[in-house]
């Protein structure tokens, strides 16, 4: 199991995501990937489009469609066993608001990762419910989390991706309020790496 997260402004990171680099980086076996979402995203038309724009966001880049979006998580919530800091058991790959927070209030998501071997098994998406947040592009404010860069990073996290030191990547850690996607980069040779297995 590997978890990482995000974090808003310029807290320091806690969790360490466990997958290596090249050969030994885990990833799914093959695309699309089924992922459903929590009715707190599908319900809102600004959450549901960010999740689409978040998706379309690593689609484009890897130049293939990643992810097989089922629509509303109809099974258990939440949909793992366990605790949300240590489940034992992932029962479908969802996307979803965790109530409570069981994390430290600056952590923006949260992702968990079984794998066999280097192959993804399951996945969750974790995001804190607690923080302020802006939807679509966010470029008038200097406050709020971008939900859809979050969900972004927590997506690359679901693809197998790392956190990485670079300010201008999607997957640096530290979330900046606002902002859109267009202005953030990807690390293409890995992402090349975790989606074409």
């Amino acid at each position: 199991m590997q978890s990482q997260g995000r974090l808003v402004a310029s807290f320091v990171f806690l969790s360490i995501f466990s997958a290596g680099c090249g050969k030994d980086m885990a990833s799914w076996n093959s695309f699309p990937v089924p992922i459903y979402a929590d009715a707190s995203i599908t319900s809102s038309s600004s959450r549901l489009s960010d999740f689409n724009d978040a998706m379309g966001f690593w689609e484009s880049r890897a130049g293939k469609k990643l992810f097989d979006f089922k629509g509303t998580w109809g099974g258990q919530n939440p949909p793992y066993s366990g605790s949300p800091d240590n489940p034992t058991n992932i029962l479908g790959n969802v996307i979803y608001y965790q109530s409570p927070w069981p994390f430290g209030a600056n952590v923006a998501g949260r992702t968990t990762v079984f794998t066999s071997d280097k192959d993804i098994q399951a996945a969750i998406i974790m995001i804190n419910p607690g923080l302020s947040y802006c939807t679509a592009d966010c470029t008038n404010t200097t406050n709020e989390t971008s939900s859809r860069r979050d969900f972004a990073h927590e997506l690359g996290h679901f693809l197998g991706l790392q956190h990485v030191n670079d300010s201008s990547n999607i997957m640096n850690p530290e979330l900046q309020p606002g902002g859109t996607l267009s202005d953030l980069s990807v690390d293409q040779d890995t992402l090349d790496k975790v989606t074409n297995p």
